[in-house]
């Protein structure tokens, strides 16, 4: 396969014909890092955020190269350093930027199954900076999407139109969406003599990073369910771990959520090759097996 067919591959699930849909979601993700640091509030600089996306670029490029020895277009390590740049809060000092970098990256190539990488990698690199960093790294703050309830609203008709129903993934956004709402109201009866359920209920429903990771995150054509029914299904594990963990905390909860989820598939699908291939020929062709390149 040379670099060219490679690079132009599109990922598992994408549609085969027409624009790439993440040309435009790269375009809406990077219109969101100008406004950020420019009308918004953000408080990572210019520079951060390009040396953010630079070596996500450049680390999956080199890796790629390296370990599959082959080219590939940096595209999808463009949307995912801009998703870095866009939740992540790491303004204590420049250096920290590079470790979500390579936690995003160096899990497209460790965490594999039959060649693919399983979890979506801005995921990744967001639970394991949290989970990391000892609070060196937070999640962006709120006032830095200006509070306004027109911007989550241009979040979700962007993502309706530019990217979810191209990727075949509408059961997984709508399902989702409709599960965390039964949840929201189900947390906000029982918090109902220490917060007004109005306040808790709009509060996440205009959240643009609850958007981002509903309408971008989770509905990763290479890393996300395909059919249906599979898809209603991660939806509803998600909502039921994240009201689970809601029990010990507040933050930061869907995206844990949606990490633990894919862990377990992640397990499920090796249990299932180890029962097929045997257990010297798994750990043969394992996690680790270079195997086909993907896209994203």
């Amino acid at each position: 396969m040379t670099s060219k067919s490679v690079a132009e591959q599109p990922a598992e699930g994408a549609p085969r014909v027409g624009i790439d849909p993440r040309w435009p979601f790269a375009a809406l993700l990077a219109l969101y890092c100008l406004l950020g640091v420019t009308f918004l509030s953000f408080n990572r600089s210019p520079l951060q955020i390009g040396l953010t996306v630079a070596a996500c670029c450049a680390l999956d490029v080199l890796l790629t190269r390296l370990l599959r020895g082959v080219w590939v277009g940096p595209l999808s390590s463009l949307i995912s350093g801009l998703s870095l740049a866009l939740l992540l809060n790491y303004s204590h000092t420049p250096w920290l930027l590079f470790l979500p970098v390579f936690f995003t990256v160096g899990s497209k190539f460790l965490f594999t199954v039959e060649g693919r990488h399983h979890f979506n990698p801005s995921l990744f690199g967001v639970v394991a900076s949290l989970l990391l960093s000892g609070e060196l790294i937070t999640t962006a703050p709120a006032y830095q999407w200006g509070g306004s309830l027109a911007l989550s609203a241009f979040l979700v008709m962007a993502a309706l139109s530019l990217f979810v129903f191209r990727v075949g993934r509408g059961w997984l956004v709508g399902s989702f969406l409709g599960f965390y709402v039964l949840q929201i109201f189900l947390r906000a009866y029982i918090m109902r003599w220490h917060l007004p359920a109005e306040t808790l209920l709009f509060g996440t429903l205009t959240s643009a990073p609850f958007f981002l990771f509903a309408f971008y995150m989770i509905t990763d054509p290479a890393t996300s369910p395909k059919t249906p029914k599979e898809q209603v299904g991660v939806a509803a594990a998600i909502v039921v771990v994240d009201l689970l963990l809601h029990i010990r905390a507040s933050l930061y909860t869907f995206y844990y959520a949606a990490f633990f989820v894919a862990g377990a598939r992640f397990l499920w699908r090796h249990a299932q090759r180890a029962r097929s291939l045997g257990a010297r020929r798994w750990l043969w062709e394992g996690p680790l097996s270079r195997g086909t390149l993907t896209a994203a």
